[in-house]
C-alpha cells in the first residue's frame, strides 16, 4: 500500500476539548456595529476555502440532534423546495423511525452525530468508535444513506477526537455561523435573524437546532433574507461536492499473457454507472478490435484500430446507453490486454468501483471461494454463453457443510444474472457453477461493511484450484481489514498452511484441516501486527480455491475490493488500466518469492510514450512502487512486468473524483 494520506477536516475546527462562546457583550457590540454600519462581522471562526462557482453563492442549512422537532420547519422548507441536512442523535432516530424517514423522502442528507450525544472528549476511544458506528448503523437503516460526516455532540472537539473519527474514516463537519438557538442568548430573534443573513458567506454552514428557542422563527427569517441576497441552499455533502464523487479502490493481479478474445458477463449502463473497457496493444504493429456488445436480444458491434504500444478506452455508456445488464466480447487480430472498469453512485453516499480483467477461457466448472448474503451485502452470479446453443448449468452454494442447488438455462449468446442474497440468507458461503457447456462466470458484490464502508467488487470465477496461491498485496495500516477465503472443493478434508510474511522479516503462520466441501475465512490482521506490509501464501496437500477481500478507510476515501489470488509466479504480468491524474493513486506491488534477490523491469506505457525502469526486489521480500512518481501526472497508463524467475504482480488503485455519476 502506498503512504496514508493525512486526515482532512471540512468545516470549522475549534481547538481545545470544547468550542469556544462568544459572550453576550461581545455579540451585541458586533451585532450594533453591524447594524449601524451594514459592514459584514467577522464570522465565529473561518472555514477552509472551498472552490465553488462564483454564482450563485451556496449555503447549507444544517440541524442537530432530533428531540423537541418543529415539525414546521419541515414543512416550510418543503415548502421553499429547500433539502438541509440533520445531523442527528442515533438514539433519539431509534425512536423515531416516521420522522427521519421523512427527512429522507424529502431529500435531507441524514449524518452522524453520535448514538447518545455524549461528549467525545470526555471519553476513550473505543468509546468514540462504538458511539459513531451505532448511530451510522441507525441511519443506513432507516434511510439506506451512508455519508461517512459527523458533527461532534457540542462541538466538543480535539485532535485526539479528530484523529480517532478519521482513523474510523468519518470527517467532521463544524459550521460558519451559529444561530444561538441552544443557548440562552438575550439578543433578539431579529438581531439574530439580521447577523446570519449578512454574515453568510458563498460557502457558508449555519447551525440550527430541530428543538432550539425559536428555531422556526429564525429559519424563516433566515431564508428569506438569504434569498434576497441571491443565494441558493444546498446540502453539506453538495456543498463538498460529494454528491457526484465516487470513492472507491480496486487491487488484484494482471494477466500473464496477451491473447486474443476476452469475454465480459457482467456490466451495465444504467443511471448512475460507468463502465470502460481499457485494452491495451503490446505489439510493435497496430492491432484491430471488435467489440460485440449484448444485452437481451439487442446486440451492437464496434471495430476500433489501436497503434502499437498504446492503449484504448472504450466507453461503453457511450457506445451501447442506458441498459440494464450489458455483456461484452472482444476479439483482436493481435494478441492484447483487456480489462473492465466500473464507476457507481448509487446515492446517499454510497459509491465505489472495481477494475477486473476478462475471462479469456470459458469452462463448464467455475469456483469461488468467497461469498456473503450478510446484512449489507449483496451479490449476484453472471452466466454468459458465448455459444451457438443453450447451455444448462447448476449453481451450487455451499455453506457450514450443506449446499443448495439452482439450476439454470443460459441461451445462446445471452448473459443470465442471479440474485444470491435470498439463495443462502445470513450465511457465508461459497460457490460452484458447473455446466454442460463452456460459460464465463463472474460475481459482483455490492456492500456496506462495519456500518460505513460502501463499494463493489467483480471477480471472475476460478477453473482450476490450486495447492497454492499467492497474493502479493495487503496492509495492516490502520484503516484496513483484510479478510482470506479457502474453500476446499475436494471429497476429503486437507491440511491447509496460511503464510503470512511482513516487510520487515516478522512472519505469521496458521494450519488447520479444512473438510471436504468446506469454508474457512481468516482475518489477515488479527496474524500480524499493526502497520505492516504483507505477503500471503497458501498452501494445501488437496487443490483448494482462495480469494483476498479487503475495505479500507482513509479519511474520505473508503471502499474495498476482492480478487482469487495468483496460481504461480510468473515472467510477465500485463495490466491495460492504470490512472494517475487528479483523485487517483495507483500503486504496482511485486512480490519476489524466491530465496534470492532477483531484478525486475517494468515498461510504463502513456499517452507520452514509453518508460522502462529496473527495480531490485530482495529475496522473499517486495516492492511497492508509486506509479504516479514514475510517470508524473497523465490520463491513463498501461504496464509490462518482465523477469527472469518470475513475480507475482499486482496492481492497486484509489480513487476520490467527480465523475460525473
Amino acid at each position: 500500500m502506498g503512504q496514508k494520506r493525512k486526515g482532512r477536516v471540512l468545516g470549522l475546527s475549534f481547538p481545545g476539548e470544547a468550542r469556544s462562546k462568544p459572550g453576550t457583550a461581545f455579540l451585541a457590540v458586533l451585532m450594533f456595529s453591524f447594524l449601524l454600519c451594514g459592514m459584514l462581522p467577522t464570522p465565529f471562526g473561518s472555514a477552509p476555502s472551498r472552490a465553488y462557482a462564483a454564482a450563485p453563492p451556496r449555503v447549507a442549512l444544517t440541524f442537530d440532534d432530533g428531540y423537541g422537532l418543529d415539525h414546521r420547519i419541515l414543512e416550510f422548507l418543503s415548502s421553499q423546495g429547500i433539502r438541509a441536512t440533520a445531523f442527528l442523535i442515533g438514539s433519539w432516530a431509534q425512536r423515531n423511525p416516521s420522522l427521519v424517514k421523512e427527512m429522507d423522502a424529502l431529500g435531507w442528507d441524514i449524518c452522524n452525530h453520535t448514538q447518545n450525544h455524549t461528549p467525545l472528549t470526555r471519553v476513550p476511544d473505543p468509546q468514540i468508535v462504538a458511539e459513531l458506528s451505532a448511530c451510522q448503523s441507525v441511519i443506513a437503516s432507516l434511510t439506506g444513506q451512508h455519508w461517512p460526516l459527523f458533527r461532534p455532540p457540542g462541538g466538543f472537539i480535539d485532535d485526539r477526537v479528530r484523529a480517532v473519527a478519521a482513523a474510523a474514516g468519518y470527517t467532521t463537519v463544524m459550521w460558519d455561523l451559529d444561530s444561538g438557538d441552544s443557548r440562552g442568548v438575550e439578543y433578539s430573534v431579529a438581531e439574530r435573524t439580521a447577523f446570519m443573513v449578512n454574515a453568510s458567506r458563498d460557502g457558508s454552514i449555519l447551525l440550527f437546532h430541530f428543538g432550539g428557542k425559536h428555531t422556526y422563527e429564525l429559519v424563516v427569517g433566515v431564508v428569506q433574507g438569504l434569498k434576497q441576497r441571491g443565494f441558493c441552499f444546498v446540502t453539506v455533502p453538495e456543498l463538498f461536492g460529494w454528491k457526484n464523487m465516487v470513492r472507491g479502490g480496486s487491487s488484484g493481479p494482471g494477466m500473464t499473457a496477451p491473447t486474443r478474445r476476452f469475454l465480459f458477463p457482467e456490466g451495465t449502463t444504467r443511471r448512475g454507472f460507468a463502465e470502460w473497457i481499457l485494452v491495451f496493444n503490446p505489439n510493435p504493429e497496430e492491432v484491430v478490435v471488435r467489440l460485440d456488445l449484448r444485452s437481451g436480444s439487442e446486440s451492437r458491434e464496434r471495430e476500433y484500430s489501436i497503434p502499437a504500444l498504446r492503449r484504448l478506452s472504450i466507453n461503453v455508456n457511450r457506445e451501447f446507453p442506458g441498459r440494464d445488464e450489458v455483456a461484452a466480447v472482444l476479439e483482436a487480430s493481435g494478441e492484447v490486454v483487456a480489462e473492465r472498469t466500473v464507476y457507481f453512485n448509487r446515492g446517499s453516499g454510497f459509491t465505489g468501483g472495481f477494475t477486473s480483467p476478462g475471462c479469456t477461457r470459458p469452462s463448464v466448472l467455475h469456483y469461488f471461494a468467497e461469498g456473503a448474503a450478510l446484512e449489507g451485502f449483496e451479490e449476484y452470479l453472471s452466466l454468459f454463453n458465448p455459444n451457438p446453443g443453450d447451455a444448462g448449468a447448476e449453481v451450487e452454494l455451499v455453506s457450514g457443510g450443506t449446499s443448495r442447488v439452482q439450476k439454470v438455462v443460459v441461451p445462446a449468446r445471452r448473459r443470465v444474472t442471479l440474485g444470491l442474497k435470498g439463495l443462502a440468507p445470513g450465511a457465508e458461503y461459497s460457490l460452484v457453477v458447473r455446466s454442460d457447456a463452456p460459460l464465463a462466470a463472474e460475481r459482483s458484490r455490492y456492500f456496506v461493511f462495519d456500518k460505513l464502508v460502501t463499494g463493489g467488487s467483480v471477480t471472475a470465477g476460478e477453473a482450476l484450484p490450486r495447492p497454492e496461491w499467492f497474493f502479493a498485496e495487503g496492509t495492516t495500516r490502520e484503516g484496513f481489514n483484510t479478510f482470506l477465503a479457502v474453500y476446499n472443493p475436494c471429497l476429503e478434508s486437507t491440511w491447509v498452511v496460511v503464510h503470512a510474511r511482513c516487510a520487515d522479516g516478522n512472519t505469521a503462520e496458521e494450519r488447520f484441516l479444512l473438510p471436504a466441501r468446506t469454508r474457512r475465512t481468516l482475518s489477515l490482521d488479527t496474524m500480524l501486527p499493526p502497520g505492516m506490509d504483507f505477503v500471503t501464501q497458501v498452501r494445501s496437500l488437496l487443490p483448494v480455491v482462495a480469494e483476498r477481500s479487503f475495505y479500507f478507510r482513509e479519511n474520505n476515501v473508503i471502499g474495498g475490493d476482492g480478487s482469487p489470488g495468483t496460481g504461480e509466479p510468473a515472467e510477465r504480468w500485463y495490466f491495460a488500466e492504470g490512472c494517475t491524474q487528479d483523485g487517483f493513486s495507483e500503486w504496482l506491488v511485486l512480490e519476489n518469492p524466491w530465496k534470492h534477490e532477483q531484478e525486475v523491469g517494468v515498461s510504463y506505457y502513456t499517452e507520452n510514450g514509453t518508460l522502462e525502469k529496473p527495480y531490485l526486489i530482495p529475496a522473499e521480500g517486495k516492492v511497492v512502487v508509486d506509479v504516479s512518481s514514475e510517470v508524473g501526472h497523465c490520463r491513463e497508463v498501461s504496464m509490462e512486468v518482465i523477469s527472469s524467475c518470475g513475480v507475482v504482480a499486482e496492481r492497486s488503485i484509489y480513487f476520490e473524483a467527480d465523475l460525473g455519476l
